[in-house]
């Protein structure tokens, strides 16, 4: 495991950009909440990959690449809700699970499902896209977000990412939970450094997606 902050990562001080986020309801989704603190006490035995405060804990659909948050106006921001409140309007609210968690070259993170064509996350992702795209060009598409997961920690420095992968898996039970998606989330996001590594948002907006129907027993 090595350092997650490399120059390219890296933000200029005061830089920001927008995002499309899924947050997790830590205080609906205590299964979750619970899994997110077991892994949180695994990896705070290890100094180089320090765990996240659970509230900064979230699922990028999309950030808007090449236009720093700063530029893009109130009348442009809103614009962008309003466009994605307009394409996501169909989309029912889903549950996604969330783990096992995973250890990789520079983060841990709960892999999430429902990402594959035609499931609600990818579905989610394709149209966010869609709208970022035609708002502000091809540019902002840069980043790939897929496969869907919550990081839970970023590496502050080198380690060994196979023993931390071994703890998670042999100590962290059950390793799976549910994760309920009713919103995503219009941020603009900062990045923070030292001493933990994360990411600090400020909500433009919160999209809702549409009720489930509910069966009809009976005639």
């Amino acid at each position: 495991m090595r350092r997650f902050l490399g120059r390219r990562r890296t933000w200029p001080d005061g830089f920001g950009l927008l995002h499309v986020y899924l947050v997790p309801d830590l205080d609906r989704d205590r299964d979750l909440a619970r899994l997110v603190d077991d892994c949180g006490r695994i990896m705070s035995g290890y100094d180089f990959i320090p765990p996240m405060a659970p509230h900064w804990i979230h699922a990028t659909v999309a950030p808007v690449m090449g236009v720093p948050s700063a530029t893009v106006d109130a009348a442009v921001r809103a614009e962008f809700a309003s466009r994605l409140r307009a394409a996501l309007s169909g989309v029912p609210a889903f549950t996604l699970t969330a783990g096992s968690p995973l250890a990789g070259a520079s983060t841990v993170a709960l892999d999430l499902d429902g990402d594959l064509p035609g499931q609600p996350l990818h579905t989610v992702y394709t149209l966010t896209r869609k709208v970022i795209g035609e708002l502000f060009g091809p540019g902002a598409l840069e980043y790939e977000a897929m496969p869907g997961h919550l990081t839970l920690a970023y590496a502050s420095g080198a380690g060994d990412s196979g023993d931390v992968q071994s703890a998670l898996r042999t100590r962290v039970r059950p390793s799976h939970a549910p994760m309920t998606v009713g919103e995503v989330h219009v941020v603009d996001v900062v990045q923070h450094r030292d001493p933990v590594t994360y990411y600090s948002w400020t909500v433009i907006d919160r999209i809702p997606l549409r009720a489930p129907e509910r069966a009809i027993i009976g005639g």
